[in-house]
């Protein structure tokens, strides 16, 4: 258990919180986009799904090989996510398959690799399912 220490500066805790909010600072300025920076181009990804002020990803139907790997990045202003949806046929779909990421305007880019040959991994945007913002990676 950590202990604080009189005399040498402040708390543990202190010093974990300061050090918890420069970790997060450097993650949130290391996510560059296509404005001024690498975005999903610094992933090595194969794919890249992008999203802007619209419903809709830029290529929601995707038939991808094993081992391939996707990357979304939000180019626009609005706030969108990337949502997996419950998986229906285990026995088909990869019951790994959870993703919950938001796709903040400029700065969150979110990658996944796809490995179960067969397998259709279905995705919405947990702002925009209403609208139409859903998609669909097929492995083939």
């Amino acid at each position: 258990m950590l202990q604080d220490e009189p005399g040498h500066g402040g708390t543990v805790a202190g010093r974990i919180a300061v050090l918890g909010a420069l970790a997060i600072a450097l993650g949130v300025a290391c996510k560059t986009t296509t404005s001024g920076g690498n975005g999903c181009a610094s992933t090595g990804a194969d794919y890249v799904i992008t999203v802007d002020n619209g419903v809709a990803y830029s290529n929601p139907n995707l038939t991808v090989t094993v081992g391939k790997r996707v990357c979304w990045e939000n180019i626009g202003s609005t706030s969108h996510s990337v949502t997996s949806d419950p998986v229906v046929d285990s026995t088909v779909d990869d019951t790994s398959w959870h993703l919950d990421g938001q796709l903040n305007p400029k700065l969150v880019v979110l990658y996944a690799k796809f490995t179960k040959l067969g397998a259709d991994y279905h995705y919405h945007c947990r702002y925009h399912q209403g609208s139409g913002m859903i998609g669909t990676i097929q492995v083939r």
